[in-house]
C-alpha cells in the first residue's frame, strides 16, 4: 500500500521526461524549445521560478536564455572564473547554500539572491560545460527527494545534449556557409579566367568571333533539355568555352587561311582537339569530364572522327553534345570558303547526318530547340531558365549575333 504514491510519482516523472524529450527535439525555434523544456522541469517539481543560462566560453560568462516567473533578466550575464568550472558537478542538482562559498556564487551573489536560487543544475555534454539551470524554491518550500534529484539529473542531461547539438549544428552551418562563399568565389574566378581564355581563342579567328560562347550556350541548352543536373549543365558549358583552347598553339594565318588547306595543314588543325585536352586535363577544374568532352568534340558515331576514331558506344553524351553544338555553329557561321547556312538548312543537314556524323538522340533535341527558336535567341526563356538554375551567370546580352 505504501508503494503506490511512489509508483504514481515515478510514472508521472517518466511521463514528464518523455514530454521533455519530445519538446527538445521538436521543430520549434531553439529558444522556444528551451523555454518549454524549462517549464516541463518546473512543472514536475512545482517550482514557480527558474532560469536557464548558456555558457559563453569565449567570455567566460553565463548568458540568460529563458526563464519562468522571473522578470527583467534579458541580457543578464553571470561571470565565471576558470576555477569555477572545476567546482561544478556534471548535470547533478546542487543545493544553492552548498555553493555559497564558491567563486561562482560570490561573484554573482546579488543576482542569485534576487532570483531566490534554491537549486543549481550545471549542464555538461561531451565533457563540455554547456550552461546552468537556476531553480527557485518549491511551492511547499520542501527539498527535492533522492528520486526527484535523479529524475532532474536525467532531465538536465537531455537539455545539455540538446543545447550541445544545437551549438554544433550552428557552428557547422556557419562553417558550411563560409565554405559555400569560398567555393562560389573560387567558381567565379574560374569562370572569369575561362571566359578570358575563350575570348582569346575566338579573337584568333576573324570569321568565327564568339564561336566558343555560342557553342557553350547551345551545348548547355541541349543538356538542359535532356534533364541534366545543374552541375553537369555547367560542366558542358565550361567545355564549350574551352573546346578550342588548343588553337592558341596554331598560327593565326593558318586558322584564317581562306583557300584549301594542304593535308599537312589539315593535320595541324586536327591536332587542336588533343592539345585542348592536354591543356585542360592538367587543370583541377571543379567539374568532371570536361577534358573528355573537349577531346571528343570532333568524334563521330560512325568512327570516322578524330583524334581517337571512337564508335558511338564509346562516346559520352557530353562529347556528342559538344560535337553537334560545334558543328551547328560552324554551319551557321560565314566561312572563307562558303556562306553560312540558315537555321532550316542546318536542320536538314543535321537530319541527313543522323547516326553517322551526329548522334540521333542529340540531333533530335537540337532540331527541336532550333524549330522552337530556342537555339537562335540568347534571350529566349529557356536560356534564362538555365541561367537561373545554374550557380554561374550566363551572359544574357551577348555582343555577338545568334545565327
Amino acid at each position: 500500500m505504501n508503494a503506490r504514491p511512489d509508483m504514481k510519482q515515478l510514472l508521472f516523472n517518466l511521463s514528464a521526461l518523455v514530454d521533455l524529450g519530445h519538446e527538445i527535439t521538436s521543430p520549434k525555434e531553439y529558444t522556444d524549445r528551451m523555454r518549454t523544456a524549462l517549464y516541463v522541469i518546473t512543472g514536475m517539481f512545482s517550482i514557480p521560478r527558474a532560469a536557464l543560462f548558456i555558457y559563453d566560453g569565449g567570455r567566460r560568462e553565463l548568458v540568460f536564455l529563458t526563464g519562468k516567473g522571473i522578470a527583467h533578466l534579458a541580457g543578464t550575464r553571470m561571470v565565471l572564473d576558470a576555477s569555477d568550472l572545476a567546482q561544478l558537478p556534471r548535470n547533478e542538482p546542487v543545493n544553492a547554500p552548498v555553493m555559497k562559498n564558491t567563486g561562482l556564487f560570490k561573484r554573482n551573489a546579488d543576482l542569485l539572491t534576487k532570483m531566490h536560487a534554491a537549486v543549481l543544475v550545471p549542464l555538461h555534454a561531451k565533457e563540455e560545460f554547456i550552461g546552468l539551470i537556476v531553480l527557485g524554491p518549491r511551492l511547499d518550500n520542501g527539498r527535492l527527494l533522492l528520486m526527484e534529484r535523479e529524475v532532474l539529473q536525467v532531465a538536465a542531461h537531455q537539455i545539455a545534449t540538446a543545447i550541445h547539438n544545437t551549438k554544433l549544428f550552428t557552428q557547422l552551418s556557419h562553417q558550411a556557409e563560409e565554405n559555400r562563399k569560398l567555393y562560389e568565389n573560387m567558381r567565379s574566378i574560374y569562370h572569369d579566367t575561362i571566359r578570358a581564355f575563350a575570348t582569346a581563342i575566338d579573337a584568333k579567328d576573324q570569321y568565327t568571333k564568339h564561336h566558343s560562347f555560342r557553342v557553350a550556350h547551345l551545348a548547355a541548352a541541349i543538356a538542359h533539355e535532356l534533364a541534366w543536373s545543374k552541375n553537369d549543365v555547367e560542366a558542358i558549358y565550361i567545355a564549350g568555352l574551352l573546346h578550342d583552347i588548343g588553337k592558341i598553339s596554331l598560327d593565326v594565318d593558318l586558322i584564317n587561311k581562306g583557300e584549301t588547306l594542304t593535308s599537312r595543314e589539315q593535320e595541324k588543325i586536327k591536332r587542336h582537339a588533343e592539345v585542348s585536352y592536354d591543356i585542360v586535363v592538367k587543370i583541377r577544374l571543379p567539374w568532371k569530364d570536361v577534358a573528355q568532352y573537349i577531346r571528343h568534340h570532333h568524334e563521330r558515331p560512325d568512327g570516322r572522327g578524330y583524334p581517337d576514331a571512337l564508335q558511338a558506344q564509346d562516346l559520352s553524351d557530353g562529347g556528342k553534345i559538344l560535337a553537334l553544338a560545334d558543328s551547328y555553329d560552324a554551319m551557321t557561321s560565314n566561312r572563307p570558303y562558303r556562306v553560312r547556312l540558315s537555321a532550316n538548312e542546318a536542320v536538314d543537314e543535321i537530319r541527313r547526318c543522323e547516326g553517322t556524323q551526329f548522334d540521333a538522340k542529340i540531333a533530335t533535341v537540337l532540331c527541336q530547340l532550333i524549330e522552337r527558336g530556342e537555339a537562335q535567341k540568347a534571350k529566349h526563356p529557356v536560356m534564362r531558365k538555365i541561367d537561373s538554375e545554374m550557380s554561374f551567370p550566363l551572359p544574357m546580352d551577348p555582343p555577338w549575333p545568334i545565327h
